[in-house]
């Protein structure tokens, strides 16, 4: 870069191993490297940014990882829109925390007129890189209604994409990512109907259910698919037990389950499936809960301070119409001790007031 990032004398290189960073220092270290990477940073930011590396042993190792995963970037002269590195590093930072090995997996191209894309896979599979292959797809914010060849009802919701195969044999639909809505019609053919996910398949007897797949958190859990059944049941079989019963989720009741095994089964939570009716709810629900939960409808990072993470919130509000997330947003800062903090479009946070 010709007004790039420079590394202090005798700084490592290698990105370290070690325990999972803090949050809020990924989060200043991503900051940092789009400040610097924009090609609009000062002789003061670069100074500020000296001061801050030095300013802590984790510091430092966070930056160390960071530049593991924009080494792509050390050498070159291009220019990075801030909004662009921003959203991709936030991604790649998604899986940093619980990993405990550098990344090298972020590799840049046409940069000023196209995109980037992530190489490698080492970084956890994703629904954005996923959707560009999938046979239908929905975009961040945008949920979808289809009806498939034999009458089934398929609503996609947010960032969702699903491959459709329907032969002689079978009736299939493979959840790549995000999450469905199915109602499931009466096939003439006799055709079994199957959902996919890579955790396992789900077989439906006459019913309507939701199934979403969420990729591994921040906490270094598994990829995991949770099932919600409102008609009908739904059969479970994980893809690690094959041969074992299959277990069966009856109307009222939820699942998740993981490629190894099922979890205990639950009451149905009528707030899983609101989404479908165009609504956002919340039952005294966490209030960093709920803004992961409305990050998914919103591009870019939003993430929520822990000082008010353990804020519960109870309402509905409604998903259609222009950006929803920021009347929610807004409707937060209304009514709960909190602000609404952002450096960009793309990177907020819900702060203590």
């Amino acid at each position: 870069m010709d007004a790039g990032i420079h590394r202090p004398a005798g700084a490592p290189t290698a990105a370290d191993d070690g325990p999972p960073i803090a949050e809020s220092t990924v989060d200043q270290a991503i900051a940092w490297y789009v400040r610097l990477a924009s090609g609009q940073q000062t002789a003061q930011d670069q100074a500020d940014f000296e001061r801050w590396l030095g300013g802590h042993a984790e510091h430092a190792r966070a930056w160390r990882r960071l530049q593991g995963i924009g080494g792509h970037l050390q050498g070159t002269r291009l220019h990075v829109q801030p909004a662009v590195a921003r959203s991709t590093l936030a991604l790649a930072a998604k899986a940093m925390l619980p990993r405990r090995r550098a990344f090298k997996a972020l590799a840049w191209a046409g940069i000023g007129g196209t995109a980037l894309y992530l190489a490698q896979r080492q970084l956890p599979w994703s629904i954005e890189l996923a959707a560009a292959l999938a046979d239908e797809r929905t975009a961040t914010g945008v949920r979808r209604s289809l009806v498939l060849p034999d009458g089934t009802r398929l609503m996609l919701n947010t960032a969702t994409a699903v491959d459709i195969r329907f032969d002689a044999r079978q009736r299939r639909v493979l959840l790549r990512g995000g999450e469905i809505l199915v109602a499931t019609a009466r096939d003439r053919e006799g055709r079994p109907f199957v959902v996919q996910t890579p955790e396992g398949t789900l077989v439906p007897v006459g019913t309507r259910f939701t199934v979403r797949r969420d990729e591994a958190d921040l906490r270094g859990a598994e990829p995991a698919t949770r099932l919600g059944v409102s008609e009908g049941a739904v059969e479970v079989r994980p893809t690690g037990d094959p041969a074992g019963a299959p277990v069966r989720v009856a109307a009222g009741q939820q699942l998740v389950f993981t490629r190894a095994g099922v979890e205990a089964l639950e009451a149905l939570s009528e707030a899983s499936h609101s989404w479908a009716e165009g609504v956002l709810v919340a039952e005294r629900t966490p209030l960093g809960q709920f803004v992961a939960e409305l990050s998914r409808y919103r591009t870019g990072r939003l993430r929520c301070a822990p000082e008010v993470a353990g804020l519960r919130i109870t309402g509905t509000w409604p998903l259609e119409g222009g950006d929803p997330t920021e009347r929610i947003l807004a409707s937060l800062e209304r009514h709960l001790p909190v602000r609404i903090h952002r450096l960009t479009r793309y990177w907020v946070t819900v702060q203590p007031r």
